[in-house]
């Protein structure tokens, strides 16, 4: 069984949550995630959100934090160097009604880095801490904090960040188990994670090659209130609850399911996105959840919603035509 945890009057159960991940964790692929894991998700994250953008209204940005009841534990993730801009969005993103504020200070892209967001932050551990002195200030939700395990393998300064993001008063702390240098090559470092999990006291939620029940209950073995799971809901929509049941989702036994979550999200894209908008994250999930399957490759090359629906009808109709050969 896997319980969860509370961060001040809110309880997150079970302790599967839906990771941050930029490009991928707008609403559409929340809501996605939600429907297909009922009542086994328990959290779910936006994408980061750059506090520029944020605190200078820029529509994208704010669009970003937009929500809706059903996803709810709900969290927005923001990432930044300055403290008052940072102070300002985190404020921002409360008033939206989210039940958590989340800060990024895990991201490995050079773009983020180079401007002191990030896992940048993990380098320059007193602007750290007055960073989160003074959201911890204004902030009335939960506050939670992501990092990874440090900038290289030389300087894994996990625990000393854990230590301060504790000392500071954030509610939470998610370790991604891989230095910001490994990107997302190489082994997370899971050894790390349980050993900061058993040195601090507020929740410590692990992050890294999380894909089935067998893997799930290994990480929390080490002592973990949680797992944050992320690639791995790309690669199978299912995760949650395969983790949750013991079962396991072999999506590419079954083309008529993928058929199904891809026009399922198709129709959950342009609720928020243009017809382009929506091709770029249909091919996004479908080179990942579609492996194996021989129509995967002729759908990531198609130009147009169009094509893609055509791809869809065909295939289904192919399906159907052995189907019935098979049952004759």
């Amino acid at each position: 069984m896997i319980s969860g945890y509370s961060l001040k009057n809110l309880n997150i159960a079970p302790g599967l949550v839906l990771a941050p991940m930029s490009g991928v964790t707008a609403r559409p692929f929340r809501q996605l995630i939600k429907e297909l894991n009922p009542n086994s998700v328990g959290l779910v994250v936006t994408e980061f959100i750059s506090v520029e953008a944020l605190t200078r209204k820029v529509p994208k940005s704010i669009l970003m934090m937009k929500f809706t009841e059903m996803e709810r534990p709900f969290g927005i993730q923001i990432f930044g160097y300055d403290i008052s801009r940072m102070t300002e969005a985190a404020l921002m993103a409360q008033d939206t009604g989210a039940d958590i504020v989340d800060i990024n200070s895990g991201c490995p892209a050079p773009k983020v880095v180079r401007k002191g967001g990030g896992c940048n932050l993990m380098r320059e551990p007193e602007h750290f801490r007055k960073l989160l002195t003074a959201m911890r200030q204004v902030v009335r939700t939960p506050l939670t904090v992501k990092i990874r395990s440090g900038w290289d393998e030389n300087t894994k300064n996990a625990l000393e960040i854990a230590k301060i993001v504790e000392g500071e008063g954030a509610d939470a702390l998610a370790i991604h188990g891989r230095a910001r240098t490994q990107m997302y090559r190489g082994d997370a470092d899971w050894n790390l994670v349980g050993e900061v999990a058993n040195a601090i006291k507020i929740p410590v939620l692990g992050s890294g090659d999380v894909t089935d029940r067998a893997s799930a209950d290994k990480r929390f073995r080490l002592g973990i209130s949680g797992l944050m799971i992320g690639r791995g809901a790309l690669q199978n929509p299912f995760v949650f609850n395969d983790i949750l049941s013991g079962s396991r989702t072999e999506i590419s036994k079954n083309p008529e399911l993928a058929l199904s979550i891809l026009s399922r999200y198709r129709d959950l894209l342009l609720e928020d996105f243009s017809p382009n908008g929506a091709i770029g994250k249909l091919k996004q999930l479908a080179s990942q959840m579609c492996r194996g399957l021989q129509w995967r490759r002729e759908f990531c090359m198609a130009g147009s919603l169009e094509e893609m629906e055509t791809i869809i009808m065909k295939t289904r109709e192919s399906l159907q035509q052995n189907s019935a050969l098979l049952a004759a």
